[in-house]
């Protein structure tokens, strides 16, 4: 496994960081430049999970009714699995991105452990990762240094602070308003713990994959104003003095949403309802036949 992960991950992406680094001749740029490249490939995961999280929200009323209407846990999960089939939303598509961001970011570590190490041990292991093109031998020892930073060392203030905020500013945009108290809580504390928690880790680890996460993040911010169709923007809600959406145009992207489940999983009758009152010539008595048929009613002769 870890042979298979040094051929698909860390040896690339090890040459394709040294390979940027003598291109531009900086080591920051080519960090930005793997930040857009990752984002680019894995766009579509990422599209993908934004709709799939929209739509995990829309479905929440849905979702609640079937939990109180099935007590029996089997068929509770059945009739909702039967409410995603219809929808056509797949539940594992909100972590898709995350899945893959994982070792995307291990990968990235040891590329900025190796790339801009400055032990001898490091120079030694990335000899034996760089492929055999002179232009890229040549090159290492790489210049570490963006900016302030050192780019192979842990940065104290810059790299965590805005990692954290980044963080927080994410997770705001793509949070909507909580239908109860308690995931309001929970909303809370979350805005709270996964911003320091990630500008806490990167107090430790190479400024360079703080400085691609942060990055990351940036890219991320953007994509969520732009996929909910721009718009306005709630900066109460954003800094936390409200509990509405940080984008007013998620809500009602989720409204829509909502309202095409109840359509899709209404009651039968509802649905012979609104059918026939759309078809011509079905009114009057025959109408009212097909509704109490579809409702499975039927009502004997007096």
């Amino acid at each position: 496994m870890g042979a298979f992960f040094d051929l698909v991950l860390i040896n690339p992406l090890t040459n394709l960081y040294v390979l940027l680094t003598v291109l531009t001749g900086n080591a920051g740029v080519a960090v930005i430049i793997v930040t857009i490249l990752i984002r680019v490939l894995t766009f579509p995961l990422y599209l993908k999970q934004m709709h799939s999280t929209r739509a995990m929200s829309a479905l929440q009323p849905r979702m609640q009714e079937i939990q109180k209407k099935y007590k029996d846990p089997k068929r509770r999960s059945e009739e909702q699995m039967k409410l995603y089939r219809e929808m056509g939303i797949n539940p594992l598509g909100c972590l898709s991105s995350m899945l893959v961001q994982m070792p995307i970011l291990f990968a990235l570590f040891l590329t900025f452990r190796l790339a801009l190490g400055e032990a001898p041990e490091a120079l030694v292991d990335l000899s034996h990762r760089l492929y055999p093109w002179s232009y890229l031998r040549s090159a290492v020892p790489l210049e570490d240094t963006f900016l302030w930073l050192s780019l192979g060392r842990p940065d104290p203030i810059a790299i965590p602070v805005t990692v954290a905020a980044s963080t927080y500013v994410l997770q705001k945009m793509s949070a909507l308003p909580p239908a109860d108290e308690k995931q309001a809580a929970q909303n809370s504390m979350m805005n709270i713990m996964m911003p320091l928690m990630f500008g806490f880790f990167t107090l430790n680890l190479p400024s360079g994959l703080g400085l691609y996460y942060m990055l990351s993040n940036v890219i991320g911010i953007v994509m969520q104003y732009l996929y909910v169709g721009r718009g306005g923007v709630n900066w109460r809600a954003l800094v936390g003095l409200s509990r509405e959406a940080v984008l007013p145009r998620a809500v009602m992207m989720r409204q829509t949403q909502a309202e095409a489940a109840r359509r899709a999983s209404g009651p039968e009758e509802e649905k012979a309802s609104e059918e026939a009152e759309r078809e011509p010539g079905r009114t009057g008595a025959g109408a009212r036949r097909r509704r109490r048929y579809a409702s499975g009613k039927r009502r004997g002769r007096r």
